[in-house]
């Protein structure tokens, strides 16, 4: 198994280009960026018109670094299956461009990125409220979909908590207005 990416130019040099193609495809950059939006969402919503630019930026890149990272690691943990899809098998796990070492370290360093921007500035509920949803995409709905059904449920958890982390990282609080926003994003998820 490789222990060094294999992005190189024709030099044999890696290639900056190369690895940040890589970086954005184990992100998930367009789901991420979704992600992102419906967190800066909750976060205008709870703002009243206040907006804290250096929070609400805080909130996306942070948002969008942890993302990021469940989404390398489910790319991890799925790359059994990825490479039998034709709609997966060119991902840089299974088409073998990159190692698994690698795409963990990418993981980590999204992970930590997006956990020192959240915390610094924004709040600890909301990088905890983060963590959870992390968890949640990571290492139980990722596993479940090869069970079944389930894993829909498990998974609009996650998929319902980015609006309530905007909320919370404007506010600093889990509040009634925060929770029916997150209900209506989790059932939202069923027929989705």
């Amino acid at each position: 198994m490789k222990s060094y990416s294999t992005v190189v130019d024709n030099s044999g040099v890696a290639s900056f280009a190369g690895h940040l193609r890589v970086w954005m495809e184990l992100a998930k950059a367009r789901l991420s960026l979704l992600v992102t939006f419906s967190s800066a969402f909750g976060f205008a919503l709870a703002s009243g018109g206040r907006v804290d630019w250096i929070s609400i930026f805080a909130l996306i890149a942070g948002g969008f670094f942890i993302s990021a990272s469940a989404g390398t690691i489910n790319q991890i943990l799925e790359r059994d299956v990825d490479v039998l899809m034709q709609r997966t098998q060119k991902r840089p796990l299974p088409s073998g461009q990159i190692s698994v070492s690698y795409a963990v370290n990418v993981s980590i360093v999204y992970l930590i990125l997006g956990i020192v921007l959240l915390w610094w500035f924004t709040n600890g509920l909301a990088t905890i409220l983060a963590l959870v949803s992390f968890i949640l995409y990571s290492f139980v709905y990722t596993p479940l979909k090869k069970v079944g059904p389930i894993a829909v449920l498990v998974g609009a958890f996650p998929g319902a908590m980015p609006p309530l982390l905007g909320w919370v990282a404007a506010t600093g609080s889990i509040t009634h207005e925060a929770l029916i926003i997150f209900g209506i994003q989790f059932i939202w998820q069923f027929p989705h």
